[in-house]
């Protein structure tokens, strides 16, 4: 009888240590600055990433994000904008394309007599040439001597930005908010299919 009222007690207290609940992790806020790397499908692109955005308490998410490509990339940099929804966040970047136009104007400068003792000067234009870029160093007028008298004058402006499509990242948050991956693609003709898209990984 003992043994058996021994056994019962045992039972009860091994059921009592047993019986505790499991705490599962709650999404956290993701506000922070991000470092990863990017890779798109076919394996053509990649880089790293620079991702600093800020979430607001009804999960809104604003900021920007940085692509630095070792080779060709055609992700733009821009202004994040998303929202999120348990441990997934949606990302938003708008894809720009900012168009440089270097004009360059070659001249020939010469004094001439003007026959009563002075001088007058004479300018002669040889070459006026216009070109556009993906690159360029905006609002700088530079101006330099090709020889003697002739002058090289190149000036760079920029159109406006055209907006051409949307980079879309959608990431699965773990360990509390530390690291973000997810897979993204991109809308628009700055990406081609075979290039728009592929994974995503960041971590604070």
């Amino acid at each position: 009888m003992k043994n058996i009222a021994l056994s019962l007690m045992l039972t009860i207290v091994l059921s009592a240590c047993s019986s505790g609940t499991t705490v599962s992790e709650l999404p956290s806020n993701v506000t922070n600055r991000f470092q990863g790397s990017f890779q798109n499908t076919p394996g053509t692109q990649s880089g790293d990433v620079t991702l600093d955005i800020s979430e607001d308490a009804a999960g809104n998410i604003n900021g920007n994000i940085i692509f630095t490509a070792a080779g060709a990339n055609c992700l733009k940099n821009g202004t994040v904008t998303g929202t999120t929804s348990g441990f997934s966040v949606t990302l938003e970047v708008p894809q720009t394309s900012v168009e440089y136009t270097i004009n360059t104007v070659i001249e020939e400068t010469e004094e001439i007599s003007d026959g009563m003792g002075g001088t007058t000067t004479v300018t002669t234009p040889i070459s006026n040439t216009t070109r556009t870029s993906s690159t360029g160093n905006v609002g700088v007028v530079v101006t330099t001597s090709e020889s003697g008298n002739i002058t090289r004058t190149t000036t760079v402006t920029t159109t406006e930005s055209d907006t051409t499509g949307t980079l879309t990242i959608l990431f699965t948050s773990s360990n509390a908010g530390a690291n973000l991956s997810g897979t993204y693609t991109v809308s628009g003709d700055t990406c081609s299919n075979a290039t728009g898209s592929g994974t995503i990984s960041v971590s604070r």
